[in-house]
């Protein structure tokens, strides 16, 4: 795989092992620090992160991805966290964490049951358009700032902030009278 870092894309039986090495090298550590901030467990963060380049090695010949590595990972590395608290039922802790950012999410997560509003939080998440939903969670789950996203996402800071203000907005609406 050659090519820049954020500029770096997989195709269907790309990735061999030493590029899969290479992106463990690479991607690893940050995939734990990012983790790591959103479960407060750094033994949870290491295993999700490795669960998360177990699936990719697993699923290697029939991936594509049309984003960046790094945020291929990171999106599957945060839904590795879903799954993981879906399936244990600690979601309690998970739906704080989750609604971080926005008054608005914390307000209602502290009115209702953690696992309820957890899975009504992403199913909300999921029904944005996927540029606004890209940023929002950059935002909202990785702490980029608006200057991050807009150097990572090679966008202007005028569009993050368009679009976090309308994910904003319609998580808010989509999430009204249903919490």
């Amino acid at each position: 795989m050659e090519g820049s870092k954020e500029s770096e894309y997989l195709a269907p039986t790309v990735l061999d092992q030493q590029d899969f090495r290479r992106l463990f090298d690479e991607y690893y550590n940050m995939l734990c620090n990012f983790l790591h901030k959103q479960s407060h467990d750094w033994d949870l963060s290491q295993e999700i992160a490795q669960r998360t380049f177990v699936k990719l090695w697993e699923k290697r010949n029939d991936i594509s991805v049309n984003s960046s590595v790094k945020s291929y990972l990171f999106q599957s590395a945060r839904n590795t966290l879903i799954d993981h608290y879906r399936s244990t039922k600690s979601a309690n802790h998970h739906a704080e964490k989750y609604a971080e950012g926005s008054s608005d999410l914390v307000e209602i997560a502290a009115e209702a049951d953690g696992l309820a509003v957890t899975e009504k939080i992403a199913w909300a998440v999921e029904q944005l358009k996927p540029k606004t939903k890209e940023i929002f969670l950059l935002s909202k789950r990785e702490g980029l700032t608006y200057d991050e996203i807009a150097s990572y996402l090679e966008i202007s800071k005028r569009t993050v902030e368009y679009n976090m203000r309308n994910a904003l907005l319609q998580l808010k609406e989509l999430l009204k009278g249903k919490i």
